[in-house]
């Protein structure tokens, strides 16, 4: 996504690239005729990389989560590597080995690949240095 406003007349940002993906929605009802985004994705930073080398979008939908999944307050999928995710899970206490083969394998099928998921219980999740949460973080190098 790249952004300009010309509003500052004192300093116009001209095309000032954020780094964020996002979707074109369709026209605004108010019938002004300017561009209308539907949804941001996400950075350039946050793409699943692929075993095969392709990058697509994680989307953790929390209304599609199966009744069997152990419940958790909050979580963060980290890519350590093309074929490895270590899920971080915030909860009171940890899981036993059955339940987290069951989250193992639900964050398989949101990937839509048989990573090798690691889950790892903690008391809480950092926020990025701008002060951000970030669901997903992929350390690949692409």
């Amino acid at each position: 996504m790249v952004v300009t406003t010309l509003h500052n007349f004192a300093m116009p940002l001209l095309r000032y690239e954020i780094g964020d993906f996002a979707e074109v929605g369709p026209a605004c009802p108010c019938g002004r005729g300017l561009p209308v985004l539907s949804r941001i994705l996400g950075r350039q930073r946050n793409l699943l990389i692929m075993p095969d080398g392709r990058r697509r979008w994680p989307v953790f939908d929390a209304g599609e989560r199966p009744q069997d999944l152990p419940p958790f307050y909050q979580f963060q999928v980290i890519q350590r590597s093309r074929q490895t995710i270590e899920v971080l899970v915030v909860r009171h206490k940890p899981y036993t080995d059955a339940e987290s083969q069951t989250v193992a394998r639900y964050f398989q099928q949101t990937l839509g690949h048989p990573f090798d998921v690691t889950v790892r219980t903690v008391d809480s999740i950092p926020r990025s240095r701008s002060g951000k949460f970030e669901d997903f973080i992929c350390e690949v190098s692409y």
